[in-house]
């Protein structure tokens, strides 16, 4: 595997965010040109900020939440929260106060660290098997 391999698999956040802001726009069915007069910014600032690359986009995620109608938190994790009435034993109750109460990249990487572990454990179970 060489360098260019490595590099395209790694997920960078900015590319995330990126991504994000170009499913919103598209979504609500907006150019870049119109996403950038909106922000008061330039059309090839948002096409720099969609795929990718540094910018200063995280400073207008709350005019971009504005404007496309959504939580500012969906542009830092994909989620948004909403209440959803589940029953959940005790230690689940604790695990998900936890939760609650961490920053979203926090968030982001509690729940990647939960996937880790839940797919080491089916590869366990698999050489079990």
């Amino acid at each position: 595997m060489n360098n260019q391999d490595i590099k395209q698999q790694i997920i960078s956040p900015g590319n995330d965010l990126g991504q994000r802001m170009k499913i919103l726009r598209k979504a609500s069915g907006m150019t870049q040109q119109q996403v950038a007069d909106s922000l008061g910014v330039s059309r090839p600032a948002i096409a720099f900020w969609e795929t990718g690359r540094e910018g200063s986009a995280r400073k207008h995620i709350p005019k971009l939440a504005a404007l496309f109608g959504v939580d500012s938190e969906i542009f830092l994790t994909g989620h948004t929260q909403i209440d959803i009435p589940l029953v959940v034993s005790p230690d689940e109750h604790d695990m998900i106060g936890l939760y609650r109460m961490l920053d979203a990249s926090r968030k982001v990487s509690a729940q990647k660290w939960l996937e880790r572990q839940v797919k080491t454990q089916q590869k366990n179970l698999e050489k079990l098997a």
